[in-house]
């Protein structure tokens, strides 16, 4: 649960950074790059709890 907690707030303050970058216009590769990072957060928030929903389902726990 705990790595799912860092995730969210990873992804939280990537996309406030974009939305910072992009207000400030400051160009398109920053912004590009900026994007780029939270996309890879949250694919890996959806891969790290679509992992979790397996395992609680197979009985695991974690």
């Amino acid at each position: 649960m705990e790595k799912l907690g860092e995730l969210q707030k990873e992804i939280e303050i990537v996309r406030k950074e974009l939305d910072v970058v992009a207000a400030e216009d400051v160009g398109a590769d920053k912004c590009y790059q900026a994007s780029v990072r939270l996309d890879r957060l949250i694919e890996d928030y959806m891969r790290y709890t679509k992992e979790k929903y397996h395992l609680e389902n197979c009985g695991y726990t974690t």
